[in-house]
């Protein structure tokens, strides 16, 4: 597994860029990074007219800079936000860190060329790297990060950490037993979720109220709605099998006994409107959809089984029915009253929490 950079420099006015792994440590003092660069390519000649180059280390989210960068052809900097660094090499906006260096030495190595350069400025955020394993690319993700977001998630789901209350990495490490890096990092992954956010006193829960869980289930709606129109009478039968099949295990779940009957439900209730989303087959929608984190919202709001009506997960089933019939209005009628069903329990669980979680 490697790293996936992106080197780029500026000639005579002229800005090259690659997708590079063969960048490494060489020196600490110096600062000193040794990266190799084949010899055909137009960026290894700017690097080497310009004698500086930057190096853009990606973060996990930036997999499409990394195929742009990789392809040859249309110029990768049309319409990309970047700005010159001190050396003059283009800095590529969002990345996770930044070197800037400046050729030292080079030698040639075959079809490539290796570049020993001083690093005359870094600077780095937080977030978590992308990375390259048998031509796929990933993350990198440690156990015990993964672990910390696990337990630090789990608090919050379960009202163990009070609503607007400051999210302390020390303290949190200790009661997690874990580093602090690793609660840093789970922190950064819990806001992306909009379980955290970020003000000016540090981390803090993300409080819940009615109207933010009537929010989240009015877009879900709007979003069902528009799929509605698109899909209705359009679905193959696998489709409405899949469908079929994901309504009936909410019904299952609320059948069951299940001591962990919240979390189960929200996870087949996320999975049975997930699955109605997609069948409209655009991606943006189903990412939208995703943001809106319903079975969080589920597993705040309500602390018992009991809690959930079996109406919601029935009207599941009658919502499959009336997609079977290609019945346009039905679907509409069943989505709104859902809806409307899903907001009060809701907001009856929010409500004997004392109003916000």
């Amino acid at each position: 597994m490697s790293g996936v950079v992106v080197i780029t420099a500026t000639h005579q006015g002229e800005r090259r860029g690659m997708t590079v792994s063969a960048v490494a440590s060489l020196s600490l003092d110096p600062p000193m990074i040794v990266t190799c660069l084949n010899a055909a390519s137009a960026t290894q000649e700017a690097v080497r007219q310009a004698g500086a180059f930057a190096v853009n280390i990606l973060a996990e989210d930036q997999e499409h800079l990394a195929g742009l960068f990789a392809r040859p052809g249309a110029d990768p900097f049309l319409d990309l936000p970047c700005e010159p660094g001190i050396t003059g090499a283009p800095i590529l906006a969002g990345a996770l860190a930044v070197l800037e260096c400046q050729v030292v030495q080079e030698v040639r190595g075959g079809s490539h060329r290796v570049l020993l350069a001083s690093v005359v400025r870094a600077s780095a955020g937080e977030g978590s790297p992308l990375a390259y394993f048998r031509g796929r690319f990933g993350r990198i993700e440690l156990i015990q990060d993964a672990e910390a977001y696990g337990r630090l998630r789990d608090l919050i789901l379960t009202r163990q950490v009070s609503a607007d209350e400051r999210l302390d990495v020390e303290r949190l490490a200790g009661q997690l037993k874990s580093s602090p890096s690793a609660v840093q990092y789970a922190l950064t992954r819990l806001v992306t979720e909009n379980l955290v956010i970020r003000e000016d006193r540090g981390h803090v829960v993300k409080p819940l109220d009615v109207a933010t869980s009537n929010e989240a289930h009015d877009a879900r709606m709007a979003i069902e709605l528009g799929v509605a129109e698109m899909t209705v009478g359009h679905l193959s039968q696998d489709q409405l099998s899949g469908l079929r099949r994901l309504a009936q295990a909410t019904v299952d779940v609320l059948r069951r006994d299940d001591p962990d009957g919240i979390a189960s439900y929200a996870l087949a209730n996320q999975e049975f409107h997930r699955y109605l989303v997609a069948t409209a087959g655009v991606d943006a929608l189903s990412a939208v959809y995703e943001q809106l984190a319903i079975a969080d919202l589920i597993s705040r709001a309500l602390r018992t089984q009991d809690e959930i009506e079996g109406i919601l997960a029935h009207e599941h089933l009658d919502l499959v029915q009336a997609y079977e019939r290609a019945d346009r209005d039905a679907v509409r009628e069943i989505i709104i009253r859902h809806t409307a069903h899903a907001k009060q329990t809701q907001q009856r669980g929010i409500e004997r929490a004392g109003g916000q979680l």
